[in-house]
């Protein structure tokens, strides 16, 4: 496709993307000047050897929007919108405009120098809450009191209290987190914090710290679409909170959330090439 940057202040700058299933692309020193349209032809290379898992059919198909049964919002017995089902992959709609302290460039810019060889799953470590989903299929389970997401990948089954308790006052910094979640309209807010700084916010490489302070807005715009949003707070690698929006198209009948094991037979980490 074609895209563009357009008012972009004359300068010099750094561009990146990064297409999944592929290698990352990075272009630095572009030089920008007033009334001049710069044009780059960007290709990004494929790294995976094509064998059955990481073929480029498997990444198309999780990659690409289905086709979504039509409907209104399914809705629980207290009138609140049901979130559950098996969802597909999320799609990103918008990836936020992070703009990152010295400390956190300097993170980023050297995972991506290792061309993100230690993203937490490549040792078969939880990605983080931010990462659920985009790839693999996901199953929420809501009651009244709790939600559970329950991912096809490398995470632990979440709870997201909806009882009205608080935030216990000395948390054990942990992957996940601890959530709580409480409904605004047809909107659940889930606020989440006590993170061991450990994980990943996406796979450009923004960082978590145990400072990391999450706020989410799930809807249910109708049967086939789950939306969340998350805002991530963090002073100590963000200027000021930022925002990434996903959405999820709801699976087929009879789809479900297969079994995923990384550490049988892992051996992978030998072979990733940083610097």
């Amino acid at each position: 496709g074609a895209y563009t940057l357009a008012q972009l202040p004359a300068g010099t700058y750094d561009l990146s993307a990064t297409v999944t299933g592929m290698a990352r692309f990075e272009q630095k020193n572009i030089a920008v000047s007033v009334a001049h349209t710069v044009q780059l032809n960007i290709k990004v290379n494929d790294f995976s050897l094509n064998t059955v898992g990481e073929d480029r059919q498997f990444f198309e198909g999780l990659t690409t929007r289905h086709k979504t049964p039509a409907g209104p919002t399914p809705r629980m017995t207290n009138g609140k919108p049901d979130l559950s089902g098996v969802w597909l992959g999320t799609f990103l709609q918008d990836s936020g405009k992070p703009e990152l302290t010295p400390s956190a460039q300097a993170t980023v810019n050297e995972r991506a120098a290792n061309h993100l060889k230690d993203v937490p799953s490549s040792r078969c470590q939880p990605n983080g809450i931010t990462l659920f989903g985009v790839i693999f299929t996901y199953r929420v389970v809501q009651t009244p009191g709790y939600m559970v997401i329950i991912a096809e990948h490398d995470l632990p089954p979440r709870q997201i209290f909806l009882d009205g308790r608080s935030h216990p006052k000395n948390l054990d910094p942990t992957w996940m987190g601890h959530s709580i979640g409480h409904w605004e309209g047809d909107t659940l807010v889930v606020d989440s914090v006590g993170f061991n700084g450990r994980a990943w916010i996406d796979l450009e490489g923004h960082p978590f710290t145990e400072k990391t302070h999450i706020t989410e807005r799930w809807r249910r715009p109708d049967l086939g679409h789950l939306e969340v949003e998350f805002t991530i707070d963090d002073p100590s690698s963000y200027v000021k909170p930022w925002t990434i929006k996903r959405i999820s198209d709801l699976a087929p009948k009879g789809e479900e959330v297969a079994e995923y094991i990384c550490t049988e037979n892992n051996k992978d980490v030998p072979h990733l090439v940083g610097k």
